[in-house]
């Protein structure tokens, strides 16, 4: 049975993929219900880095602007789940056969029903091998991956954010993106150290401050990927002090955080397994709660959940995106 649900979610992924790499746009395909479902990703924390895995439907409650809805569906820590990991190095091979290594050995420890999807991102968003549960063939891809081109993480995070809600949307399973980089300003295609400014607008702080327009990139795409109820991770290999890649980073954690995923920044190379085994485990610990889309003319909604244990205690360290875009209905 098991095997049988995940060849449908190998169909399922190509049947995501065509449809993201057609459409910028996250609109339904055909044969989509009428009214989606919203999956939002939860993690409870009984202390830091210490996760609640008992959950049943009846232990949350979730409120959009304080109004009660009725959760339809619940995945947890011990369902079926997709893992999209995204390579964007770029930089250093010493650092890269490390984060190769790290990466096969801690993905070997992941559950069966953990199924796995390896891409890179320098110059476009490319398919090295669709969902498997074949630790070795997951293993003998992840040599292959080049050091080469242009850093391409921002450029594919909404791609990657629309094939992930299209396949969460078509199977029951979670699904959250894993970004494995170390990239950095300098090393995108698009030069933000020479940003465009206003030459008519002398107030324009680009002019005297290179990082605000980092600033406003991130917070650009940060706006867009809330439109996206999926986690992301990012493991970045190489913490640069400087003050663009400062905004940059701090970026980067802003995305991360907003999805209700996490980011980790490693200061040494030595720092690599450890990073990349805090955000599996805390990407193995979540929890996707299903309720129907209301009906609303707004497009933002304010996220509230709540969770109580077998004994009815609430808890107080609950993660989650504090505002979700709601569908067009």
């Amino acid at each position: 049975m098991l095997a049988q649900t995940f060849r449908r979610i190998k169909f399922l992924f190509l049947l995501a993929l065509a449809f993201s790499v057609a459409s910028f746009a996250q609109t339904p395909p055909a044969n989509t219900p009428n009214k989606p479902q919203l999956k939002i990703p939860v993690w409870i924390e009984t202390e830091e880095g210490q996760f609640w895995l008992e959950g049943k439907r009846q232990s949350f409650k979730v409120f959009l602007d304080d109004q009660e809805v009725a959760l339809k569906n619940l995945q947890g820590p011990t369902s079926g789940t997709i893992l999209l990991v995204v390579f964007d190095t770029v930089v250093d091979l010493t650092r890269i056969e490390l984060a190769r290594h790290a990466v096969t050995e801690t993905l070997k420890n992941l559950p069966e029903n953990h199924w796995v999807a390896l891409f890179t991102a320098q110059d476009g968003l490319n398919v090295l091998l669709e969902p498997t549960a074949n630790r070795a063939a997951l293993a003998e891809k992840i040599e292959t991956i080049q050091v080469n081109g242009r850093a391409g993480l921002l450029d594919t995070l909404e791609p990657v954010a629309r094939l992930a809600v299209s396949m969460q949307q078509k199977a029951n399973v979670r699904v959250s993106v894993l970004y494995v980089t170390d990239s950095g300003v300098a090393n995108y295609r698009a030069d933000m150290l020479n940003p465009v400014v206003n030459s008519s607008d002398t107030g324009d702080l680009s002019r005297r401050f290179a990082d605000r327009a980092v600033q406003e990139r991130m917070s650009r795409t940060a706006q867009d990927l809330s439109a996206f109820t999926i986690p992301f991770f990012i493991l970045h290999l190489e913490y640069r002090p400087d003050t663009l890649n400062l905004a940059y980073q701090s970026g980067l954690e802003r995305i991360a955080n907003d999805s209700g995923g996490a980011a980790q920044f490693c200061r040494t190379n030595d720092e690599i397994v450890s990073s990349l085994e805090m955000l599996l485990k805390r990407l193995r610990s979540g929890y996707v709660l299903s309720f129907d889309a209301p009906k609303r003319k707004r497009a933002a909604a304010k996220l509230r959940v709540m969770a109580v244990d077998a004994s009815n205690q609430p808890f107080e360290r609950i993660k989650h995106a504090d505002r979700i875009t709601l569908p067009k209905n």
